[in-house]
């Protein structure tokens, strides 16, 4: 099987680093096909895959679509270092988690997406990496045009992204339980470690969200499942779409420090999640 085996995707895609990481997992040799966004759809037409969707697999004749397909068509043609357990209760319970994950990789698409719109640059900090300058003049000239169809097609308008922020307290804390329960970020890694740790890492590139994130397992899980992610996004999200990050914090709006205390704190060098806790206020 190595050497036979094709990923096609474009660089900065949560669901293409999901692929390559559960290749990886299983010690398995390929080519990445690396793709331009927007025009990767014409392409995997055109090469006899059944959508557009990325990561897209071929693999000893075997074309699949989508990181939960993958992860099942990898472990049927490559047994070893298997991605979901052989207990069957416990398969269940992983595949459970990896298909809760896939609405975590829509929404974490969606948050990009909603901060991409506000600051172009984080669009190219994290779609450009690994691309040359050509490649990456390309993106910058793209960008307007990519955005706009990636926010239809993935339906990232400023609701649904501030929906998912807003409920994004919910779903840290239920991936700290499952680590707890040990579905997640036990010894062995599965199927559902790879689906959710890229997410949560996608979502530490982000200053906004990142001080609510760090100091949890999911944020130590995600550091050593998916450590690699690149690009960065600035603070851009509205301040009102925050208001469940803060209250699950212990926050509110009116108890912050003024701004330039947080940057006073920066330029002392503590970072994000550390300012958080430095500036919250007690409670009454």
């Amino acid at each position: 099987m190595p050497g036979k085996v094709k990923l096609y995707g474009f660089t900065g895609s949560n669901s293409v680093y999901t692929g390559r990481l559960l290749l990886e997992h299983k010690g398995l040799g390929y080519d990445f096909v690396k793709l331009f966004p927007a025009a990767h759809a014409i392409i995997l037409l055109a090469r006899g895959f059944d959508t557009m969707g990325v990561p897209a697999l071929k693999a000893d004749g075997v074309r699949v679509q989508g990181t939960r397909w993958i992860a099942r068509a990898l472990d049927e043609l490559h047994p070893d270092k298997p991605l979901f357990p052989a207990d069957p209760a416990m398969r269940r319970a992983v595949q459970d988690v990896e298909r809760w994950g896939e609405e975590l990789q829509n929404a974490v698409r969606r948050i990009f997406y909603c901060a991409s719109r506000r600051d172009r640059s984080a669009f190219l900090s994290v779609m450009g990496a690994g691309r040359g300058p050509f490649g990456r003049t390309t993106l910058r000239m793209a960008a307007p045009v990519i955005m706009k169809l990636a926010t239809g097609v993935h339906r990232a308008t400023d609701a649904a992204g501030r929906e998912d922020i807003e409920l994004l307290p919910e779903r840290l804390d239920q991936i700290d339980a499952w680590i707890a329960e040990g579905l997640l970020n036990g010894p062995e890694l599965n199927a559902a470690d790879y689906q959710i740790a890229v997410n949560i890492s996608g979502l530490l590139l982000s200053e906004d969200l990142a001080p609510f994130i760090e100091g949890r397992p999911a944020a130590d899980h995600a550091r050593r499942v998916a450590p690699d992610y690149v690009g960065h996004l600035g603070a851009v999200i509205p301040d009102e779409w925050m208001a469940a990050l803060r209250a699950s914090a212990g926050e509110s709006a009116d108890d912050e420090m003024p701004a330039d205390t947080h940057d006073v704190l920066r330029g002392a060098g503590y970072n994000d999640a550390e300012i958080v806790t430095l500036t919250r206020r007690p409670s009454a």
